[in-house]
């Protein structure tokens, strides 16, 4: 064989690895079939024998993508340099990521890494790690309304709010720098088929009173907004009710505008670094809701191309809410621009196999179950899931 001969090959074999890892996510004409996703939480890869049944049940249930949660509460399921190792991996020198990417080297099974991005703790006492973020910047903690000013019993005190646990600040400029340190650590050194960002998004909307997003909105809008959010009445009877609303609606833009421009800098990031590696998100199923409640504007980080895809996390057991939503998706997202997100523990298999049903009727890009967990008990999804859907 000639060198150009081997060059040729080389490109055309190239060519075809590239097409692989794109091919399930151009649409309608881009692939026979649908994904077939899992999510996998962190729990269930902390040793080698636990990711060997994993693997086993993923290639004989026919799961095409599994979402890996590598980074769950600060911490980290691989080899950081940024980050403390999880508490509940015992052997120091396991790498769990590092473990899964070997045993499907070569296979079909795309591992993409899931990465929770603002959520950082959830237990009710503190990390025992004092390099883990809670401990060495709490500055960099998102805060309620009510909580503006940090007492002595800070984060603690955030605990105690009912939210899942404790969040950075998605506009606090260090904290971003922080998270786009791991996502580099990670793509530098596994090789991974995506990333899957999660908790991208505010805990509600009562957040946040940081006091660099307080003085990000102040240099935008010279007025100080703790004045209208904390005491609205006072404001509304001073600058009239429509002054009120017109500020507090610039301030919800101001959060929803600020995590978009976060989100468009993470794809800018993972393009310069490595452009075939996939960006999706996890986001809360109803658009509507997911903007004015979370200021996750994701149905435009679809329009703007930041991510692949998106998987809206359709977890309701109401068929009723459950076809809404997706009517939505229909309405508004490129059916080669999502999945959609079926969730196992709330309820029966019946269920959850007439919904993936209904997934498949849409013609989009698939479905992603959550979770692993629940799944290694359901026997009749298993062997459902073993068909060609």
């Amino acid at each position: 064989m000639t060198n150009f001969h081997r060059y040729f090959l080389l490109i055309f074999l190239l060519s075809l690895f590239i097409l692989s890892q794109s091919a399930l996510f151009a649409g309608n004409g881009g692939a026979p079939n649908p994904v077939k996703g899992l999510w996998v939480v962190r729990h269930s890869i902390t040793s080698a024998s636990k990711i060997d049944t994993l693997l086993n049940l993923a290639h004989d249930c026919g799961i095409t993508d599994l979402f890996v949660q590598v980074r769950g509460r600060g911490d980290a399921y691989y080899q950081s340099d940024y980050e403390p190792r999880a508490e509940e991996i015992s052997d120091p020198d396991f790498d769990p990521l590092e473990y899964i990417l070997k045993k499907t080297l070569g296979d079909s099974l795309r591992i993409h890494a899931w990465l929770n991005v603002f959520y950082i703790w959830s237990k009710d006492t503190l990390p025992k790690d004092t390099n883990h973020i809670v401990h060495k910047q709490k500055h960099w903690l998102a805060r309620p309304i009510h909580q503006s000013q940090a007492g002595e019993n800070y984060p603690n005190s955030l605990m105690d709010e009912k939210i899942e646990g404790l969040y950075v600040s998605p506009l606090q400029l260090d904290a971003q720098d922080h998270f786009f340190k791991v996502l580099k650590d990670i793509i530098e050194k596994y090789g991974v088929a995506g990333i899957h960002l999660d908790y991208i998004r505010y805990p509600d909307q009562r957040f946040d009173i940081h006091p660099d997003v307080l003085q990000g909105f102040k240099n935008r809008y010279t007025l100080n907004p703790e004045q209208f959010l904390l005491n609205p009445d006072v404001f509304a009877q001073k600058f009239s009710l429509a002054g009120y609303e017109v500020f507090y609606y610039h301030w919800r833009q101001y959060l929803l505008d600020g995590l978009s421009d976060f989100v468009k800098r993470i794809s800018e990031t993972l393009r310069v670094e490595s452009e075939h590696i996939l960006l999706s998100a996890a986001v809360k199923p109803n658009i509507i809701s997911a903007h004015w409640n979370y200021y996750q504007d994701w149905d435009r980080w679809i329009k703007e191309d930041w991510l692949d895809f998106a998987i809206p996390m359709n977890y309701s057991p109401d068929d009723d809410t459950f076809r809404q939503n997706n009517d939505q998706y229909i309405e508004l997202i490129p059916p080669d621009k999502y999945l959609v997100g079926i969730a196992l523990y709330n309820q029966p298999e019946h269920q959850v196999i007439q919904k993936i049903a209904q997934v498949i009727a849409l013609e989009n890009l698939g479905f992603v179950l959550f979770s692993y967990n629940q799944l290694e008990k359901m026997n009749y999804l298993k062997r459902y899931l073993k068909n060609d859907l």
